[in-house]
């Protein structure tokens, strides 16, 4: 008898020991601001939260603590991109209709703090572990080409570096031919290098005479050419090809465009069975910073790095910013 009343108390302890959980970041009553994350980790924000002065709005904004003392910067963006019909939307470029001023809104359903939720992951000591998980769903303004979409994004305790975006159609939507999630900041890092397969792909290279103010065109690399994990997903990255990038400083006596952080390997993935045939990575570069003449130090840089497939219900990307080298993530040195 006593043995049967304790022995459910025991397991619900010993349960509890096994979680793997986080200490997270979500919005507060106090500030309110729509900023997620795991503390330590990668943290991720939409208007008005965000990690520099001036961000741009309908973008995640994604912050790292890559500075001294572990604080925190901004080290990318990702944008929305729906295509309709061949015609390309674009969350931050695009004035939102209530307030006619440039960016998509992009708001947390909600009270914004997201739902914390445990699931089992890969069995330890022949145990199943229960691992952290915060989900929070974005809805994102409609698009000019009728484009109408929400993300669901989440973080797990376990991964703290990525973040997973799973994209949806609002009943309202025009049919998309895609939806692109683009990390649309690479100069800010000035990444150079595109780990493939079993290449390093340089922009210097790639877009060697590529001058002038504009984007270079795309590149894309097909399903064949990335690199494939040992559980049978899809990890593609870009990098920094500088020994001190927070010793370059763009502009003269100036932190504008200036990066002041480790160097991070930036990367797009897609777990096994969660990609198609039609499944490549698309880059493009620029020689001067956006809306600039500035040329970036070091030459041509990558700029849009993103995964694209053909859009189907609940497709996931996830993408990460960790300070770990790709070799240390599986790439061939």
């Amino acid at each position: 008898m006593k043995r049967s009343s304790l022995s459910p108390l025991i397991v619900w302890i010993a349960s509890i020991l096994m979680a793997t959980a986080a200490d997270w970041v979500r919005p507060e009553a106090a500030t309110n601001q729509p900023v997620w994350g795991v503390r330590g980790g990668l943290h991720w924000a939409v208007a008005p939260g965000g990690f520099r002065p001036g961000e741009p709005r309908g973008l995640l904004r994604l912050g790292c603590p890559v500075l001294s003392e572990r604080r925190y910067d901004l080290v990318n963006f990702i944008a929305i991109e729906p295509i309709v019909k061949g015609r390309r939307g674009y969350s931050e470029l695009e004035n939102s209709l209530p307030d006619r001023v440039k960016g998509k809104r992009i708001s947390a359903d909600g009270d914004g703090r997201g739902i914390l939720t445990n699931f089992a992951g890969k069995p330890a000591d022949n145990r199943a572990d229960k691992i952290e998980q915060l989900e929070v769903v974005l809805r994102v303004e409609k698009f000019e080409n009728g484009a109408h979409v929400r993300l669901v994004v989440r973080q797990r305790a376990d991964r703290p570096d990525e973040i997973e975006l799973s994209v949806f159609q609002e009943p309202d939507s025009a049919p998309l031919d895609f939806c692109i999630l683009t990390a649309t900041m690479g100069n800010m890092a000035r990444t150079r290098n595109l780990w493939l397969a079993d290449e390093v792909i340089s922009s210097l290279e790639l877009y060697r005479g590529h001058q002038g103010s504009g984007f270079a065109a795309p590149t894309e690399y097909p399903l064949p050419r990335l690199h494939r994990t040992v559980d049978g997903g899809v990890l593609v990255a870009v990098t920094n090809d500088e020994q001190n990038p927070a010793a370059v400083y763009p502009f003269q006596n100036s932190e504008f465009w200036h990066y002041g952080g480790r160097t991070v390997t930036q990367y797009w993935a897609k777990p096994a069975g969660a990609f198609r045939d039609d499944l490549r990575v698309v880059v493009n570069a620029r020689y001067t910073y956006w809306q600039s003449a500035r040329p970036i130090p070091g030459g041509v840089a990558f700029e849009n790095f993103e995964l694209r497939e053909s859009f189907y219900n609940g497709q996931k990307f996830i993408f990460g910013i960790t300070e770990r080298r790709p070799e240390e993530l599986g790439f061939k040195k």
